[in-house]
């Protein structure tokens, strides 16, 4: 009768105890300030695992986006982000696009924010501001790359899990997973070619013009990553 009575006791107390602690769902607040052509509503853009929130007491101006809701995420600075929706901009601006632009009043940006959207967004995230990278690169050129009158200067970095446009110009650099790119071309010694799903109107070309020639081996390791089948983009890129 004793035995009994503990082997209840013991599975009542299994029953009852709640388990491990679910993790807390994780999330980046932002104090931001949305801009209109008269004044601003003031908010916090809220970064969590599901999407991006715009809380603001100004009701008309708070939003809410899943990921998947989200055609492109632009980090033009650590103080600017832009949410590109699926929305239609109406009748005065046909077939375009409806934008979110979003400046960041208290604090910036940071790697970890990018490195978390990154991990979150299932299509390309234009980021100026880059993420935190492990490990020396095996690959670094020293690059301008040219966009019309004014280009701007810095190293093109192929590191095992991305592509990495460095550059001291503000908003010039990017980071690219594989994924995010279309192809890679050298148009002849001296000029390489990235394509990358950037802009929402198809893929864009970036010209980088070579000052030195391409270290041996840059170009082929590029290649087969960006044109590997999509397991393993998808494990080398993200």
């Amino acid at each position: 009768m004793k035995s009994n009575r503990v082997i209840s006791w013991a599975a009542f107390a299994l029953l009852a105890w709640p388990g491990p602690a679910a993790a807390a769902p994780r999330t980046f607040d932002l104090a931001v300030k949305k801009p209109h052509l008269l004044g601003a509503s003031h908010g916090t853009l809220v970064v969590g695992d599901q999407g991006v929130e715009y809380r603001t007491s100004d009701k008309k101006d708070a939003r809410r986006w899943t990921y998947e809701q989200i055609r492109e995420l632009q980090i033009a600075s650590p103080s600017r982000i832009v949410v590109r929706t699926y929305e239609d901009q109406g009748w005065t601006r046909l077939w375009t696009d409806r934008s979110f632009a979003y400046e960041v009043t208290k604090g910036a940006v940071t790697p970890e924010v990018v490195a978390f959207l990154l991990d979150k967004m299932p299509r390309a995230v234009v980021t100026a501001v880059l993420p935190p990278l492990a490990g020396a690169p095996p690959y670094r050129v020293p690059v301008k790359h040219v966009r019309g009158r004014r280009g701007s200067e810095g190293d093109l970095v192929l590191y095992d899990q991305a592509l990495v446009y460095r550059s001291p110009q503000p908003g010039a650099s990017r980071f690219w997973r594989f994924n995010d790119i279309a192809s890679v071309l050298t148009l002849d010694p001296y000029r390489l070619q990235v394509t990358v799903y950037e802009g929402g109107g198809g893929p864009r070309p970036f010209t980088f013009e070579l000052k030195t020639p391409l270290p041996p081996g840059f170009y082929d390791r590029l290649w087969a990553f960006v044109n590997a089948p999509t397991p393993l983009r998808q494990t080398t890129g993200r």
